[in-house]
This record gives structure tokens, C-alpha cells and sequence, in this order.
């Protein structure tokens, strides 16, 4: 009884097992891997020798599927304890998965001695397995080379399927270098169509190009079809048999068809024919409005409205250049605060340029901004007025009155008020007898800001400088004397050139009114902008050849298509040349487009596909000869021609290996190229869009940070700034400059601690921070009395100073450390380098000051005495030079009792 309930009781178990065991079948060939994993995994302690070898496959095939590896170890503990020599081959390959999994090196994991003793059933099995998981591509490498030394092992490898699974990912990997390796190693071993594409490609690449055609023709006989026609045809272009591509093409289908047949057509010498091939637009385009308005503005013939739409810091040059009334309020900080000082607005005109001296444009803008704003700001035209207005009313008889006539009137025409400073100066004038420069200058100024340019006229020529000969040419125009304000131009440019973009500007717009064109190339312009005027104004195509590569990109762009057009009808090549540069530093789409189908028009126009072929992204990517380049490959070539400067070429390039590759890191790092190229093509808009290829956060917002901070968009890059959690994600070379700027955000923010926390991080990237950073940051170190941070920062920032200003001004911050760190001797000597050997105002004298300042707190009191006696004369008037002048007086009264 009792032995008949244990045969019920086992029976019934039994049952239950291969129940369970069949629906873990079931589900894994449903692809529920998990599920199926699961279920095996709770049967695992269960299984009985039948069972075992019924379901051991589907069970191992789950847990590797469903990537359980722990299952996994388990059950090849179970099967090594109660089968051990049931199926060794399968069972060797899971042990080495395992290995891998573990992080053992391939080399080492490998159990080759092993193999090798196995029955070549077992062989076959092992690799089996192999081809089933989804190894490394490392490990894939591996084992093809290393069994290749072996015929056995070579032949358990072809007759496994693992050489077809290996060759079919390395395919859709685009990696050549496995699939050149399984060519190499096992030769002509497949029976299918696409290992035969592949084996033919592989030929091509090897040069192999007569065996290729073999191949090709084959393997077209034996499929025939769109894709091993391409393969022909291709195999005919590279044995140089193009007549027999061409018929072969005949009715191309794909874009790679089209463009295999374009580079036949053009080896044939058929190039007329290759626009209809590839549907080329091969009409002359329209130049783009936007683009238009540029040519018109070097041209001097200003559209405002346009202007204003498109170049708002071109429409405020215009309204300069053209002797506008208009009072503008767009445009940039330096121009507009040039046209409010022209105009003697000079309350608007001071707050401009000091937005202008925050974001400096170039060289040339941020001294004349310095120069005006130092004009307006050496003036205290608030205190002046109040002290003025009761010196003049109630102390007329005094001496003082007449001493300070000048003066006064000077604050009066700073405060805005140009009829009160007329007044007084008419009075010093005709009743005081005063005729100096000066007086005639402001008279001259005055009147010029009140519109009574017959008057100011009289006064600005009797004293001829830059900033009189400006406004007197000004003065001529308005009275109707356009060839004397030409004159006046013209002598102002030679003698002193005190605005040269401004009377160089004025000139050029003057000499086109006047007819006097040709004259221009001959004066001695500086700036980038009037020189390219000057180009288009005087049509001197020599001249603007001569400029073109000193230029920056905004006027080499103009002046590229100037050259393209001047140059279509008779030297069509040169023409292409500029063509070229211009399409490959496009800064919007609407730019490439133009460009390039201007190109199309010229080439098919000149019958010269050359530069067509060779610049053409399509054209690069789909030439026969590049068929075998692999995706690393191209965008080697793209990085090639981006260091060139040739960013249309690359960024095409790229673009179409994009859509090619299919994996996601590949597609990432081509995604962060792209970004790159937009960014150095001040493409923005586009840059936006290949940003959004791309999938890691943090890469992203670095990114969009980089794009909104080139864009002046502050909050929307510093948003995007804040978002960035890994700092490893950004190149290493950039880390520094990124954390300094979002340092600097935070100080200016008011979270001064997590801009120390961000500047504590960044010493590990100084190389990279940018300089105005470093020094900020440091300053700010040395105010929360971390001064072994700020000693780091500021220490970087005088081993970066290169400009003279910046070498003092490092050096003055390091002085300032080294002094509360109390290395006196240290700080004299930096503040000592300043005022001796640097001579930078205003460190030079600050220098000084604190220099005395730690003499005196020495003792050393007549060394401290010399340095505030050249301080106060040095900054006379000032109240560092009046403190100056009291610590002086105080240290010789001391000196003086000890004597």
C-alpha cells in the first residue's frame, strides 16, 4: 500500500515537473526570456535525466537571453555534478561565457586546450553556442583569429553558422576589420547572397578589383536583382570598364545607383548628362534677401528697414556712414554709445559703453569705447552741476569765476545742457578774451549738439584734431559742402585717424555720391569693415583678393561672393574657389543652399564637375572608391576636411554616415561632430537640431550651454549649465572652461558657495579656464579667505596674462594674497613689477599705493613716503591721490619729529 502511494506521489510529480518544463518552453518561444528563465530556475534542483536532456537547451537559452547569469552558474553546476559528459562541446562554451561575463579576459577565458581534445561533434556544438550569445566584438575577434590556426577548429567554426552570424553583425556594424578577417582566415566558405556581396566588397577593398568582377558577375547570374546589379556595376567602374557600368545603370533606382552612374557619366566625359541623372538644380539662384542686404551694405547703399531686420549692428553703422539724424535703439552697445557722445547725449551714451566694455566685439570698437567712455567719465557731471551752478550765481566777482569758465561749461555740456555752456563760453570768448583751444573746441562742440552746424563749423576747423575734423566734416555736410566734408574725410584718415571705422565709413559712402571710387584703396583704412567696403565700392577685384584672407568671416563672406560673381563669365575656376569657401563656412542653411546650388549652376555652366564632384557631400560619400570605407573611415575624412576649414564638406559627410550606421555610441560621437561644425559655422539654428540627435543628458546640456552662450542667450545657457551632473561626459580639454563659467554664474547669482564648491573642482582642469574666470574666481576665493584657493587660481591666471593689462592685473591679485598671507616681501616685489616694469594704469599706481601702504605698516616710513609722494602726483585730483597726499604729509610730520 504504502509502496503504491509513493509511485502515485512520484508519478504526480513527474507530471507537474514536465508540465511546468513545457511552459517554459512555451514562453521562451514566445520570447518571454524571463518568464521562461523563472519558471526553469524554480524546477532547476528537480530535473532527472530525462528531463534534462529534453529541456537543457531551452533552459541555458533562457537564462542566457534573459541575461541571468546567476541561474545560469547553477545550472551548469547541476548539469557538471549529474552529467558530465553529456554534451562537453555545449557545455565548455557556457562555462566560457561565464568567464567573459565575469570580466575574465578573452585571452585567458578561452579554453583552447580543452577544444581541442573535444570530438569534432563537440567543436561544432561549443561554437554553436558561441553564435547564439551575443558576445563582445573583442571576443568575436578573438576566436576567429585564434581558431583560424587550426584546420579542425576552422572547420567546426564554418560548419556551426557562427563565421555566417559573425560576418552578418560585422556587416551591419560596418566593421571591416572583422569581415576582412574572416575573408582572410577562411576564405570563399559561404553559399548566400549577402555573404557573396560582402566577399566582393571585400576584394574591392583588397585591390582585388579583376577577381571582384568575377564574383560580381556570378553572383548577379545567380541573383539577380537591384542590389547585385549595383554590386556589378560597381565592379565594372573599378576595373575601368565604365561603357559596361553605364548600360548596366541604365535605369538607376536607389541614391547610390544615381551617384555610381554620375561617376561613370563624368569618367566618360558625359558630364552634361549628370544633372538629369541625379536631379540637380542647375539654375542660377536668387541671392537670399538676407544675404542681399549684406552685399548692399559693403556696396554703401543702406536699406534701413532691412538692415534693421536682418543686421541690427549694421543698421547702426549705416545710420553713422550715411550722416543720419536718426537716433536709433538697436544695434550694438559701441556703436550706439558712439552715435549718443556724436550727438551729445552723453548720459545715454556713457550707460551703452559700459554694456559695450562688458561684451567687447573687437580691438578697434573697445579702445574707441574706452576712449569716449574715459571723455564722459573723468567728469563728475552730477557733483560739477550742483558746484558749478553756485559758483556762477552767487561768486561772479571772485577770481575763481573766470578760472573756472571752462570747466563749468564743460559739465554743463556733459550734463546735457549745450545752450548753458554756449552761453558761458560766448561770454569767456568775447568778454573775457579767451582763445584758447579748448575754449574753441567745446564752442565748436556746443553748437554742433545744439544743430547750429554754420556755427560750430567756424570753431571745430581753427582747431584741427580727429575729434573736431569728425564733427566738422559732419557740420559740411549738412550745409550742402559734400566735396569739403570729403576733404575733410580724407585729411582726418591721413593726419590722425582718431574713428577710423567711422570717418573710413563716411568716406567710402561720400566717394560713391561723389564719384570718386577709385580713389579708396589708396587710403590708409583700418578696419576690417571699411576695407571691405572700400572692395565693393571701388570694384578693385586686385584689392579684394588682397584683403580676402585678413578678413574676419562676416566680410569674408560678402566679399566670397563678390569674387564668385566678378570672376563667373571669365575665370569661372576662380569663381568655383570662392564659391567653395563660402559654402563651407555657411552660417544658416539658406547660405549652404545658395552656395551649393550656385555651384551646380556654375559647374554644369563652365561643363567643370570638378569642383562639384569634390565638394559635394553626396558625391564624396557614394564615390565607387569609397565604397569600403567604413563609418570610422568617413568620419576621419570629415575631420580632415573640417581641420581645413572645409566645414560644408565634413558636416555633409557626416550627415550621410548618420544615416548609415546603426550603432547608438557611433551615432552619438557623429551627432556631437555635427554640433561642433554648427557651432564653428555660428550656425545656431541648426546646431539646436543636432543637439537633439543626441541621447546622454549630460553631453546634451554641454552642448546647449556651448550653443545658448554663443547666442548671448545667459539664462537659457546657464540653465542648461546647471543640468550637467557628470562632469566626465564633457572632453577633458573643455572641463575647466565649463566649470569656471558656471562658477562665475553662481558668484554673480549670489551663491557664492556653490561657486567655491564649483572653483575648488575646477583646479583640476586650470589649463582650460578662461582668464577673466580665473581671476574672478580668485578674488572671490581671497574675499571668503580660502586663499590657498585663490593662490592657485590667480597663480594660473599670471601664468596666462599675456596682454599687458592682464599681466598687471594678475600680478596685483597676487600681491594682494601674498600680503594677507603675509609674504610681505613677495607682494612688494609683484607690486613693485607693476609700477616698474609692466606700467598698466590704473595698477601701475595702485600698485604703488599698496606698496607704501605694507612699507609704512614695516616701519619703513621714508621708503613708504617716496612711493605716496608719486602716487599723489601720479593720481592728482583723485581720492586714492588725496589719501595718498594726507598719508605723505602725516609720514613726513613723523619723520620730521624723529629727525
Amino acid at each position: 500500500m504504502l509502496r503504491r502511494a509513493l509511485l502515485i506521489a512520484t508519478l504526480t510529480l513527474s507530471t507537474a515537473l514536465a508540465s511546468d518544463l513545457n511552459l517554459g518552453v512555451k514562453l521562451y518561444s514566445d520570447g518571454m526570456y524571463s518568464l521562461a528563465a523563472k519558471t526553469f530556475s524554480e524546477n532547476l534542483d528537480s530535473l532527472n535525466d530525462k528531463n534534462f536532456k529534453k529541456y537543457y537547451r531551452y533552459i541555458y537559452l533562457s537564462f542566457l537571453k534573459s541575461q541571468d547569469y546567476k541561474d545560469l552558474k547553477r545550472f551548469l553546476s547541476f548539469w557538471e555534478r549529474n552529467f558530465p559528459e553529456f554534451s562537453k562541446g555545449e557545455l565548455l562554451a557556457l562555462k566560457f561565457i561565464l568567464s567573459l561575463k565575469k570580466g575574465v579576459p578573452v585571452e585567458k577565458a578561452f579554453p583552447e586546450k580543452d577544444l581541442l581534445s573535444m570530438s569534432i561533434d563537440n567543436k561544432v556544438s561549443f561554437f554553436k553556442v558561441l553564435s547564439k550569445s551575443d558576445l563582445p566584438s573583442n571576443a568575436i575577434y578573438f576566436i576567429l583569429l585564434r581558431s583560424g590556426r587550426n584546420l579542425e577548429l576552422k572547420g567546426a567554426l564554418r560548419d556551426s553558422g557562427f563565421l555566417e552570424r559573425a560576418l552578418k553583425r560585422a556587416s551591419k556594424e560596418n566593421d571591416y576589420k572583422l569581415i576582412d578577417l574572416i575573408f582572410d582566415t577562411y576564405g570563399r566558405w559561404f553559399k548566400g547572397k549577402e555573404e557573396g556581396v560582402q566577399y566582393v566588397r571585400y576584394l574591392e577593398r583588397k585591390r582585388r578589383f579583376s577577381e571582384a568582377l568575377v564574383e560580381a558577375q556570378k553572383l548577379y547570374k545567380k541573383y539577380p536583382g537591384d542590389r547585385t546589379r549595383l554590386e556589378l556595376a560597381r565592379a565594372y567602374y573599378l576595373n575601368k570598364k565604365y561603357s559596361e557600368a553605364a548600360k548596366l545603370l541604365k535605369n538607376p533606382k536607389s541614391t547610390e545607383e544615381k551617384y555610381l552612374l554620375a561617376w561613370t557619366l563624368y569618367r566618360l566625359g558625359k558630364v552634361g548628362e549628370i544633372p538629369k541623372v541625379i536631379g540637380l538644380n542647375i539654375s542660377k539662384p536668387k541671392v537670399p534677401e538676407k544675404l542681399k542686404a549684406l552685399l548692399d551694405f559693403y556696396s554703401a547703399e543702406f536699406d534701413l528697414d532691412t538692415l534693421k531686420k536682418f543686421y541690427p549692428e549694421l543698421y547702426t553703422k549705416a545710420l553713422i556712414f550715411s550722416f543720419s539724424d536718426e537716433i536709433p535703439e538697436v544695434g550694438s552697445s559701441d556703436d550706439l554709445g558712439y552715435i549718443y557722445y556724436e550727438r551729445g547725449l552723453y548720459k545715454s551714451s556713457e550707460e551703452e559703453l559700459k554694456r559695450a566694455v562688458q561684451s567687447p566685439s573687437n580691438d578697434l570698437s573697445t579702445a574707441r569705447t574706452l576712449y569716449l567712455l574715459g571723455k564722459i567719465g573723468t567728469i563728475n557731471s552730477d557733483v560739477g552741476s550742483v558746484v558749478y551752478s553756485q559758483l556762477m550765481g552767487s561768486f561772479q566777482n571772485t577770481p575763481y569765476y573766470r578760472a573756472s569758465l571752462l570747466d563749468a561749461a564743460k559739465v554743463y555740456l556733459i550734463s546735457g545742457s549745450p545752450n548753458v555752456s554756449i552761453k558761458l563760453l560766448e561770454y569767456a570768448y568775447k568778454e573775457e578774451g579767451i582763445r584758447t583751444p579748448e575754449l574753441l573746441k567745446l564752442l565748436g562742440i556746443s553748437y554742433f549738439n545744439v544743430g547750429n552746424y554754420k556755427r560750430a563749423k567756424e570753431f571745430l576747423k581753427r582747431v584741427p584734431d580727429g575729434d573736431t575734423l569728425t564733427l566738422l566734416a559732419i557740420c559740411q555736410y549738412k550745409l550742402g559742402s559734400k566735396k569739403e566734408a570729403y576733404r575733410t574725410l580724407k585729411k582726418e584718415i591721413k593726419k590722425y585717424s582718431i574713428f577710423p571705422e567711422v570717418n573710413g565709413g563716411r568716406l567710402i559712402y561720400l566717394s560713391k555720391v561723389l564719384g570718386k571710387e577709385r580713389e579708396l584703396t589708396k587710403l590708409p583704412l583700418i578696419s576690417p569693415l571699411t576695407k571691405t567696403m572700400a572692395a565693393f565700392v571701388s570694384k578693385n577685384i586686385n584689392y579684394a583678393e588682397k584683403i580676402f584672407n585678413t578678413l574676419p568671416h562676416r566680410e569674408k563672406t560678402a566679399l566670397a561672393l563678390y569674387l564668385t560673381e566678378s570672376y563667373e563669365k571669365k575665370k569661372p575656376q576662380k569663381s568655383i574657389f570662392y564659391l567653395t569657401y563660402l559654402f563651407n563656412t555657411a552660417s544658416n542653411e539658406e547660405l549652404e543652399r545658395f552656395s551649393k546650388q550656385y555651384m551646380n549652376y556654375l559647374s554644369y555652366r563652365s561643363k567643370n564637375f570638378e569642383a562639384l564632384i569634390f565638394n559635394d557631400p553626396y558625391f564624396i560619400a557614394y564615390n565607387p572608391e569609397n565604397v569600403g570605407a567604413d563609418a570610422l573611415t568617413l568620419i576621419s575624412k570629415a575631420r580632415d576636411y573640417e581641420s581645413n576649414g572645409e566645414y560644408g564638406k565634413a558636416y555633409g559627410i557626416l550627415k550621410l554616415t548618420l544615416e548609415k550606421v546603426n550603432s547608438p555610441k557611433l551615432k552619438e560621437q557623429i551627432a556631437e561632430r555635427l554640433v561642433e561644425i554648427d557651432l564653428k559655422q555660428k550656425n545656431y539654428r541648426r546646431a539646436l537640431k543636432d543637439i537633439s540627435l543626441i541621447q546622454d543628458s549630460d553631453v546634451k546640456n554641454y552642448l546647449l550651454f556651448r550653443t545658448y552662450l554663443s547666442q548671448g542667450k545667459l539664462i537659457d545657457a546657464y540653465t542648461a549649465a546647471q543640468s550637467v551632473k557628470d562632469i566626465t561626459k564633457i572632453p577633458e580639454k573643455e572641463r575647466g572652461y565649463f566649470l569656471g563659467k558656471l562658477a562665475h554664474y553662481y558668484k554673480l547669482t549670489g551663491n557664492k558657495n556653490r561657486a567655491l564648491e564649483i572653483s575648488r573642482e575646477l583646479t583640476k582642469y586650470l589649463s582650460s579656464v578662461n582668464y577673466d574666470d580665473l581671476v574672478s574666481l580668485g578674488i572671490l576665493a581671497q574675499e571668503s579667505g580660502d586663499l590657498e584657493l585663490a593662490e592657485k587660481l590667480i597663480g594660473e591666471a599670471v601664468k596666462r596674462a599675456k596682454k599687458r593689462e592682464e599681466r598687471a592685473e594678475s600680478l596685483f591679485w597676487r600681491a594682494s594674497i601674498e600680503a594677507q598671507r603675509g609674504n610681505v616681501d613677495g607682494a612688494l616685489i609683484d607690486y613693485m613689477k607693476i609700477a616698474y616694469e609692466i606700467k598698466a594704469e590704473p595698477w601701475s599706481s595702485t600698485a604703488l599705493y599698496r606698496a607704501a601702504q605694507l612699507l609704512e605698516k614695516k616701519g619703513d616710513y621714508r621708503q613708504a613716503a617716496r612711493l605716496y609722494k608719486r602716487v599723489s602726483e601720479m593720481k592728482k585730483g583723485t581720492k586714492e591721490g588725496k589719501e595718498a597726499e594726507e598719508r605723505l604729509k602725516s609720514l613726513l610730520k613723523r619723520l620730521k619729529k624723529e629727525e
